[in-house]
Protein backbone atom coordinates (compact mmCIF):
# COMPACT_ATOMS: atom_id res chain seq x y z
CA UNK A 1 0.00 0.00 0.00
CA UNK A 2 2.98 2.47 0.67
CA UNK A 3 6.03 3.32 -1.39
CA UNK A 4 9.10 1.62 0.26
CA UNK A 5 11.00 5.14 0.25
CA UNK A 6 8.33 6.40 2.52
CA UNK A 7 8.35 3.25 4.61
CA UNK A 8 10.65 5.01 6.60
CA UNK A 9 10.91 8.85 8.30
CA UNK A 10 12.89 11.41 7.62
CA UNK A 11 16.30 12.68 9.47
CA UNK A 12 14.67 16.29 10.50
CA UNK A 13 18.52 17.52 11.14
CA UNK A 14 19.77 16.06 7.69
CA UNK A 15 17.22 17.43 5.83
CA UNK A 16 17.68 21.17 7.09
CA UNK A 17 21.13 20.80 6.15
CA UNK A 18 19.90 19.93 2.54
CA UNK A 19 17.59 22.87 2.30
CA UNK A 20 20.40 25.35 3.73
CA UNK A 21 22.41 24.35 1.00
CA UNK A 22 19.95 24.30 -2.01
CA UNK A 23 19.04 27.63 -0.43
CA UNK A 24 22.98 28.92 -0.84
CA UNK A 25 23.19 27.77 -4.10
CA UNK A 26 19.03 28.67 -5.77
CA UNK A 27 19.87 32.48 -4.23
CA UNK A 28 23.30 32.47 -6.20
CA UNK A 29 21.89 31.24 -9.06
CA UNK A 30 18.85 33.20 -9.16
CA UNK A 31 20.53 36.48 -8.47
CA UNK A 32 23.10 35.94 -11.32
CA UNK A 33 20.82 34.66 -13.86
CA UNK A 34 18.60 37.79 -13.38
CA UNK A 35 21.68 39.81 -13.83
CA UNK A 36 22.06 37.74 -17.10
CA UNK A 37 18.30 38.17 -18.23
CA UNK A 38 18.84 41.82 -17.89
CA UNK A 39 22.29 41.98 -20.07
CA UNK A 40 20.50 39.51 -22.50
CA UNK A 41 16.95 39.83 -22.59
CA UNK A 42 16.61 36.40 -22.72
CA UNK A 43 13.26 35.30 -21.60
CA UNK A 44 14.49 31.51 -21.78
CA UNK A 45 17.24 33.32 -18.57
CA UNK A 46 14.25 35.06 -17.19
CA UNK A 47 11.72 31.31 -16.70
CA UNK A 48 14.65 29.74 -15.56
CA UNK A 49 15.75 32.64 -13.14
CA UNK A 50 11.97 33.28 -12.12
CA UNK A 51 12.45 29.11 -11.51
CA UNK A 52 15.21 29.73 -8.96
CA UNK A 53 14.15 32.62 -7.50
CA UNK A 54 10.70 30.48 -6.54
CA UNK A 55 12.97 27.35 -5.28
CA UNK A 56 14.82 30.25 -2.66
CA UNK A 57 11.75 31.64 -1.44
CA UNK A 58 10.21 27.66 -1.64
CA UNK A 59 13.74 26.60 0.77
CA UNK A 60 13.46 29.28 3.18
CA UNK A 61 9.67 28.13 3.80
CA UNK A 62 11.11 24.86 3.86
CA UNK A 63 13.53 25.92 6.54
CA UNK A 64 10.70 27.54 8.50
CA UNK A 65 8.68 23.98 8.11
CA UNK A 66 10.95 22.07 9.23
CA UNK A 67 11.77 24.32 12.21
CA UNK A 68 8.13 25.07 13.12
CA UNK A 69 7.59 21.23 12.50
CA UNK A 70 9.73 20.35 15.61
CA UNK A 71 7.55 21.58 18.17
CA UNK A 72 5.58 19.67 20.25
CA UNK A 73 1.67 19.09 20.32
CA UNK A 74 0.16 21.66 22.98
CA UNK A 75 -3.57 22.17 23.46
CA UNK A 76 -4.55 24.06 20.97
CA UNK A 77 -2.21 21.81 18.15
CA UNK A 78 -2.77 18.72 19.36
CA UNK A 79 -2.26 17.11 16.03
CA UNK A 80 1.59 18.75 16.28
CA UNK A 81 2.51 21.26 14.03
CA UNK A 82 3.44 18.75 11.19
CA UNK A 83 0.89 20.77 9.12
CA UNK A 84 3.34 23.56 8.48
CA UNK A 85 5.12 21.28 5.40
CA UNK A 86 1.73 21.14 3.45
CA UNK A 87 1.58 24.95 3.53
CA UNK A 88 4.44 25.82 2.28
CA UNK A 89 4.02 23.08 -0.59
CA UNK A 90 0.92 25.30 -1.21
CA UNK A 91 2.69 27.96 -1.70
CA UNK A 92 5.51 26.58 -3.75
CA UNK A 93 2.31 25.62 -5.80
CA UNK A 94 1.33 29.03 -5.77
CA UNK A 95 4.55 30.59 -6.90
CA UNK A 96 5.00 28.40 -9.66
CA UNK A 97 2.12 29.52 -11.52
CA UNK A 98 2.47 33.09 -10.53
CA UNK A 99 5.81 33.12 -12.31
CA UNK A 100 4.53 30.68 -15.39
CA UNK A 101 2.35 33.50 -16.06
CA UNK A 102 5.33 36.25 -15.12
CA UNK A 103 6.90 34.22 -18.10
CA UNK A 104 4.30 34.31 -20.74
CA UNK A 105 3.86 37.72 -20.85
CA UNK A 106 7.43 37.82 -20.59
CA UNK A 107 7.54 35.72 -24.30
CA UNK A 108 4.81 37.29 -25.72
CA UNK A 109 6.72 41.16 -25.22
CA UNK A 110 9.61 39.15 -26.89
CA UNK A 111 7.50 37.78 -29.91
CA UNK A 112 5.83 41.60 -30.81
CA UNK A 113 9.71 43.36 -30.30
CA UNK A 114 12.11 40.62 -30.74
CA UNK A 115 15.75 41.86 -29.68
CA UNK A 116 19.16 40.14 -30.52
CA UNK A 117 20.41 37.94 -27.69
CA UNK A 118 24.05 36.68 -27.08
CA UNK A 119 24.08 32.88 -27.37
CA UNK A 120 27.24 32.80 -25.49
CA UNK A 121 26.35 34.39 -22.50
CA UNK A 122 22.94 32.45 -22.65
CA UNK A 123 24.87 28.76 -23.30
CA UNK A 124 27.06 29.90 -20.26
CA UNK A 125 24.62 30.41 -17.48
CA UNK A 126 22.29 27.70 -18.70
CA UNK A 127 24.88 25.41 -17.96
CA UNK A 128 25.76 26.82 -14.50
CA UNK A 129 22.02 26.66 -13.72
CA UNK A 130 21.89 22.85 -15.09
CA UNK A 131 24.63 22.34 -12.67
CA UNK A 132 23.71 23.79 -9.74
CA UNK A 133 19.92 22.30 -10.23
CA UNK A 134 20.88 18.96 -10.29
CA UNK A 135 23.33 19.35 -7.80
CA UNK A 136 20.21 20.54 -5.50
CA UNK A 137 17.37 17.49 -7.05
CA UNK A 138 20.37 14.71 -6.10
CA UNK A 139 20.37 16.18 -1.97
CA UNK A 140 16.37 16.32 -1.58
CA UNK A 141 15.42 12.92 -4.33
CA UNK A 142 15.89 11.13 -0.69
CA UNK A 143 13.52 13.18 1.44
CA UNK A 144 11.04 13.64 -1.24
CA UNK A 145 8.37 11.54 -0.29
CA UNK A 146 8.74 12.30 3.36
CA UNK A 147 7.68 16.01 3.14
CA UNK A 148 5.51 17.71 0.59
CA UNK A 149 7.36 20.84 0.27
CA UNK A 150 10.91 18.40 -0.05
CA UNK A 151 8.61 16.66 -2.93
CA UNK A 152 8.07 19.95 -4.61
CA UNK A 153 11.47 21.71 -4.40
CA UNK A 154 12.78 18.01 -5.58
CA UNK A 155 10.40 18.07 -8.46
CA UNK A 156 10.64 21.91 -9.18
CA UNK A 157 14.73 21.14 -9.63
CA UNK A 158 14.00 18.78 -12.20
CA UNK A 159 11.92 20.77 -14.50
CA UNK A 160 14.50 23.98 -14.20
CA UNK A 161 17.33 21.46 -14.95
CA UNK A 162 14.95 20.09 -18.20
CA UNK A 163 14.33 23.80 -18.37
CA UNK A 164 18.06 24.44 -18.86
CA UNK A 165 18.80 21.63 -21.28
CA UNK A 166 16.11 23.46 -23.41
CA UNK A 167 17.79 27.21 -23.35
CA UNK A 168 20.98 25.52 -23.70
CA UNK A 169 19.95 24.24 -27.20
CA UNK A 170 18.90 27.29 -27.56
CA UNK A 171 21.71 29.04 -27.19
CA UNK A 172 23.05 26.36 -29.35
CA UNK A 173 20.79 27.40 -32.18
CA UNK A 174 21.17 31.05 -31.67
CA UNK A 175 24.97 30.32 -32.39
CA UNK A 176 24.41 28.09 -35.06
CA UNK A 177 21.41 30.14 -37.43
CA UNK A 178 21.13 33.27 -35.26
CA UNK A 179 17.11 32.82 -34.86
CA UNK A 180 16.23 34.20 -31.93
CA UNK A 181 12.84 32.52 -31.79
CA UNK A 182 14.50 29.53 -30.06
CA UNK A 183 14.68 31.34 -27.32
CA UNK A 184 10.38 31.75 -26.80
CA UNK A 185 10.40 27.70 -27.52
CA UNK A 186 12.84 27.28 -24.45
CA UNK A 187 10.21 29.79 -22.32
CA UNK A 188 7.74 27.42 -23.24
CA UNK A 189 8.99 24.01 -21.94
CA UNK A 190 9.81 26.13 -18.86
CA UNK A 191 6.12 27.40 -18.36
CA UNK A 192 4.78 23.77 -19.38
CA UNK A 193 7.17 22.39 -16.76
CA UNK A 194 6.34 24.40 -13.99
CA UNK A 195 2.47 24.81 -14.32
CA UNK A 196 2.81 20.95 -13.96
CA UNK A 197 4.42 21.27 -10.87
CA UNK A 198 2.66 23.69 -9.34
CA UNK A 199 -0.74 22.03 -10.27
CA UNK A 200 0.69 18.79 -9.10
CA UNK A 201 1.56 20.89 -5.66
CA UNK A 202 -1.72 22.73 -5.02
CA UNK A 203 -3.57 19.62 -5.59
CA UNK A 204 -1.70 17.27 -3.49
CA UNK A 205 -1.79 19.88 -0.82
CA UNK A 206 -5.37 20.61 -0.54
CA UNK A 207 -6.29 17.06 -0.66
CA UNK A 208 -4.55 16.49 2.58
CA UNK A 209 -6.27 20.04 3.74
CA UNK A 210 -9.86 18.69 2.82
CA UNK A 211 -8.34 15.72 4.68
CA UNK A 212 -9.41 13.33 1.78
CA UNK A 213 -8.51 9.65 2.00
CA UNK A 214 -5.04 8.54 1.23
CA UNK A 215 -4.38 7.54 -2.71
CA UNK A 216 -4.50 4.02 -2.66
CA UNK A 217 -6.55 3.00 0.32
CA UNK A 218 -9.04 0.46 -0.61
CA UNK A 219 -12.00 0.70 1.85
CA UNK A 220 -13.37 -2.91 0.46
CA UNK A 221 -10.06 -4.60 1.03
CA UNK A 222 -9.34 -3.26 4.38
CA UNK A 223 -13.27 -4.20 5.65
CA UNK A 224 -12.25 -7.90 4.33
CA UNK A 225 -8.76 -8.31 6.52
CA UNK A 226 -10.63 -6.72 9.60
CA UNK A 227 -13.61 -9.53 9.37
CA UNK A 228 -10.96 -12.06 9.02
CA UNK A 229 -9.89 -11.04 12.82
CA UNK A 230 -11.48 -13.98 14.64
CA UNK A 231 -14.74 -12.73 16.20
CA UNK A 232 -15.42 -9.94 14.56
CA UNK A 233 -18.70 -9.71 13.00
CA UNK A 234 -19.09 -6.61 11.15
CA UNK A 235 -17.01 -3.02 11.00
CA UNK A 236 -18.24 0.04 9.90
CA UNK A 237 -18.16 3.80 10.45
CA UNK A 238 -14.87 3.86 8.29
CA UNK A 239 -12.62 7.19 8.82
CA UNK A 240 -9.70 7.72 6.74
CA UNK A 241 -7.37 11.15 6.15
CA UNK A 242 -4.18 12.53 5.66
CA UNK A 243 -2.68 14.79 8.52
CA UNK A 244 0.52 15.04 6.67
CA UNK A 245 1.80 13.27 3.07
CA UNK A 246 3.58 10.53 5.04
CA UNK A 247 0.75 10.91 8.09
CA UNK A 248 -2.39 9.31 7.69
CA UNK A 249 -5.04 8.44 10.60
CA UNK A 250 -7.95 6.26 10.89
CA UNK A 251 -11.39 5.26 12.93
CA UNK A 252 -13.86 2.76 13.11
CA UNK A 253 -16.51 0.86 14.83
CA UNK A 254 -15.89 -2.83 14.64
CA UNK A 255 -18.51 -5.04 16.33
CA UNK A 256 -17.42 -8.33 17.63
CA UNK A 257 -18.38 -11.15 20.05
CA UNK A 258 -16.46 -11.95 22.86
CA UNK A 259 -16.62 -14.37 25.68
CA UNK A 260 -14.23 -12.60 28.15
CA UNK A 261 -11.95 -9.06 28.37
CA UNK A 262 -9.28 -10.18 26.65
CA UNK A 263 -10.49 -10.84 23.28
CA UNK A 264 -10.92 -7.10 22.97
CA UNK A 265 -7.16 -6.27 24.12
CA UNK A 266 -6.46 -9.19 21.23
CA UNK A 267 -8.59 -7.62 18.63
CA UNK A 268 -8.07 -3.97 19.01
CA UNK A 269 -4.18 -5.23 18.78
CA UNK A 270 -5.16 -7.07 15.52
CA UNK A 271 -6.91 -4.34 14.06
CA UNK A 272 -4.44 -2.11 14.74
CA UNK A 273 -1.64 -4.00 13.18
CA UNK A 274 -3.08 -4.26 10.11
CA UNK A 275 -3.51 -0.32 9.72
CA UNK A 276 0.06 0.03 10.16
CA UNK A 277 1.86 -2.77 8.61
CA UNK A 278 -1.06 -3.48 5.34
CA UNK A 279 -2.33 -0.59 4.75
CA UNK A 280 -0.10 2.63 5.90
CA UNK A 281 -1.95 4.19 8.60
CA UNK A 282 0.11 5.66 11.38
CA UNK A 283 -2.64 6.30 13.64
CA UNK A 284 -5.44 3.94 14.14
CA UNK A 285 -8.70 4.67 16.76
CA UNK A 286 -10.71 1.24 17.25
CA UNK A 287 -13.75 1.30 18.73
CA UNK A 288 -15.12 -2.04 19.48
CA UNK A 289 -18.97 -2.46 19.79
CA UNK A 290 -20.38 -5.71 21.79
CA UNK A 291 -23.37 -6.87 23.75
CA UNK A 292 -23.79 -6.41 27.30
CA UNK A 293 -25.20 -10.08 28.08
CA UNK A 294 -21.52 -11.36 26.72
CA UNK A 295 -19.28 -9.12 29.00
CA UNK A 296 -22.27 -9.11 32.80
CA UNK A 297 -20.33 -11.97 33.82
CA UNK A 298 -17.04 -9.98 33.88
CA UNK A 299 -19.07 -6.90 34.87
CA UNK A 300 -21.39 -7.53 37.93
CA UNK A 301 -24.54 -6.87 38.07
CA UNK A 302 -25.60 -3.49 36.92
CA UNK A 303 -26.75 -0.72 39.66
CA UNK A 304 -30.20 -0.41 40.65
CA UNK A 305 -31.70 2.89 40.88
CA UNK A 306 -33.48 4.05 43.67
Amino acid sequence: MSDHCCDSTPNRPTLLARFIWSLILNAGLAIGEIVMTLITCSTGRLGDGRNNLDDTAAVLLSIYSERAAKKPADRRHTFGHQRMDVLAGFAKGCFLLIAAILIVYKAASFLLEPVEIPGTAVLITASIALTVNLASAMWLKEDACHSLNAKGTYLCMVYDAVGSVAVMISGIAMLLWGFPYFDVIASAVIVFFMTKSGLSLLRESISIFMQTAPEGFNYDEFESSVKAVPNVTAIGDIHVWSHAPNEHHLTCRVAVEITEFCDCDRIVKAVEGLCHTRFNIQHSTVQLVYNADEVAPNCGAPPQNG
